[in-house]
Parts: structure tokens; sequence; C-alpha cells
């Protein structure tokens, strides 16, 4: 494709499956940034959807490349690593990894409850398909990781294999607090505005420790518990309107888990222009500034912490606070989508460099 003279390289995008949850979400994301001009120098050629069969899923991705053109070929999740190629390909190939806790399963202790990551004992069908990624992640040429952990990880695991940086991104548009705003009234019952509201994310399972909430807000004093209002976003179907009404509206956003999944709860809330109070744990300390983290088992800590919030929020008369500019101009600018673009754009130039 040519415009105004310049030449864009072609990517082809591989999956095999069309699930936008989980780790799929990162093909919605991917596939948008190219069809919009994020990526600077790059558009999308096609996207192939593959089945389960390996030899069909080759042949698709050779037609595909020739028949298109194309420069690169990306496989946008590690679940698909078994789609690359086994013998000689024609193009460079990258692939997104999100974590590699499948792989090298382990448990975060969170001092109240350890949190298990990844599946110790896999199904065969499940140990078989791992086992192929894990083959296919070393003979791709690049390693996109979405974080500082994955990166030396896989460096360890695949040391043949180039690695980079390339971390996920929040939609900015979506949670902005300015340009997109939602009334308070959206959140039913919990948008009473004579409360201080604060948001917690997560329910049962263990890497929301929803547990650690409950214990905090019983050591709050009861003289500043009883102007509280704690607004729960859960792990079931989510209204995402709603849930951008509560981070927009609410005094801090509590996250004293783990941030594992495609999705990070904190980044949404700064995107929102909330502040943010989240544990030191994975993968917080890569990405959230000092002033919005917390031991994540010293409930004393998490206690003053609310105590302050409620003291500047009677402070203010209890009126709204104002949207935290420099936590929202942190997330566009480092976490949003145009900066995924553009790492993205280089990540995909050290692929095709010779």
């Amino acid at each position: 494709m040519r415009t105004l003279g310049y030449v864009f390289r072609r990517v082809v995008l591989a999956r095999t499956s069309t699930d936008p949850s989980g780790y799929g979400a990162n093909h919605t994301v991917v596939e948008a940034l190219l069809d919009r001009a994020k990526v600077s120098g790059w558009t999308r050629a096609t996207t192939v959807d593959g089945g389960g069969q390996s030899r069909s899923n080759q042949r698709m991705l050779a037609n595909a490349l020739e028949e298109h053109g194309a420069d690169l070929l990306h496989i946008t999740s590690q679940h698909d690593a078994h789609m690359v190629p086994k013998k000689g390909a024609v193009v460079p190939i990258v692939v997104s990894v999100h974590n590699l806790y499948d792989h090298r399963p382990r448990a975060i202790d969170a001092g109240d409850v350890p949190v298990p990551l990844g599946d110790r004992f896999p199904p065969s069908a499940k140990a078989r398909l791992l086992a192929s990624c894990r083959e296919g992640m070393a003979r791709a040429n690049l390693l996109l990781c979405a974080s500082e952990r994955t990166l030396n990880e896989a460096r360890e695991m695949f040391p043949e294999t180039r690695c980079v940086l390339v971390r996920d991104s929040v939609d900015e548009e979506f949670w902005d607090p300015n340009r997109n705003p939602r009334p308070r009234r959206m959140l039913g019952e919990s948008g009473d505005e004579k409360k201080c509201l604060l948001v917690s994310v997560g329910e049962k399972d263990p890497r929301w420790r929803a547990q650690f909430v409950n214990e905090v807000f019983s050591l709050v004093p009861e003289e500043v518990r009883e102007d509280l209002l704690l607004f729960r976003i859960g792990a079931g179907r989510i209204d995402w309107e709603q849930v951008a009404a509560a981070f927009q509206h609410a005094e801090a956003v509590l996250y004293p888990g783990v941030s594992v999944g495609f999705r990070c709860p904190p980044l949404e809330a700064m995107a929102s222009g909330c502040p943010v109070l989240a544990s030191d744990l994975p993968m917080h300390d890569e990405v959230l500034p000092p002033r919005c983290l917390l031991p994540a088992t010293d409930s004393d800590h998490w206690v003053s912490a609310i105590v302050e919030i409620h003291s500047k929020w009677m402070r203010a008369g209890g009126v709204p606070r104002y949207v935290d500019d420099e936590l929202l101009s942190m997330a566009k600018e480092s976490f949003g989508r145009s900066a995924h673009g553009e790492t993205l754009s280089g990540a995909y130039d050290i692929a095709c460099a010779k």
C-alpha cells in the first residue's frame, strides 16, 4: 500500500481462536492498532484464523503470506505459538508472550494467601499443546514480552530467540474522564454522592485478594467507615460502562491483588484519572508510580491510606475529587494505544533487521 509516496510494510496476523477474552484479547488490540495506522510504517495485510490441524494451518499461513506479499507474520497469542512454521519461513515471525506461568507454574506468596499461577498438573492434551507452543516460541525470530519478568524468563527459556519488551496498553479514549465522562448515577445505590466512594476489583479468585480488602475495612475506625461506600466490581459478567463510571467517580481504587491477566485494573483506573492504592506485587512494581504502591500484607498501611483519603474528602467538604492529571497523563503517554503502537512498530523493525 502506498500513501503520499510512503511504503507501508505488511504484516499477517494469525491465531487459532476468535475468543476475545483472556490472551485472545491481545489480538483485537493489535488488529485495531494496525488498522488505525498507529503502528508506524506497518499495515495489516490480513488475519489468518487457523484451526486445530497443524498441516492445515501451515498451508493457510503460507498462502496468506504469498498472496499478500507480507513482510512479517505475527502470532498474537503464546497459546498459538504452535503455528510457527516448522520449516524455514519466508518472512520473520514474532509471537506475543503475555506470561510464562503455564510453562513455569508457581505460587506467589501474598502473605495472607498463596496465589497460584499456572497449571502444575495440566491434562495430557494441554500438556502436549504447551510443549508444541514452547517449540514454536523457540523457532520464532522474536518474542514480544508483555512485562520485564516475562522478558527475563523468555530469555532464559529461549536463549536462541530474540526477545523485546512490548507492554499491554489501555484504551485511554474509553476511560478518559474528560472526553468520555459517565454520570455517577450509573452506579445505582452506590451513586450516593454523600458517601466517600472507594472501588475494589475481584471476588473469589485468590489473585484478587478480596479477603484482604475485607480485613482492611474491618480495621478502619468506625467513624470513618460509616462515611465510606465500597463498590465491588465482580469477576463475572462485567458492565464496562459501569466500571468506567466507578473509576471516574471513586476517591480511590483499592487493588491488593496480582495483575497477571490481559487487563490491569490499576492502569485502567489511572486512565480514568483515579488515584490508586495497589499492592507491590507483580506487575504493579513495573508500571505504577511509587505513591500508588503499598506493602501487600501490611494492613496498617492500607488502613492509614484509606483514613487519609477520607480526611481529604472531608476537608474538601465531601465534594468529588479533581481528576488526577499526573496519573491520567502517565497512563496516556506510557500505556495508551499510541504508545503501544510505536513500541510495536519498533519491535517489527527489529524482527526484520538483517
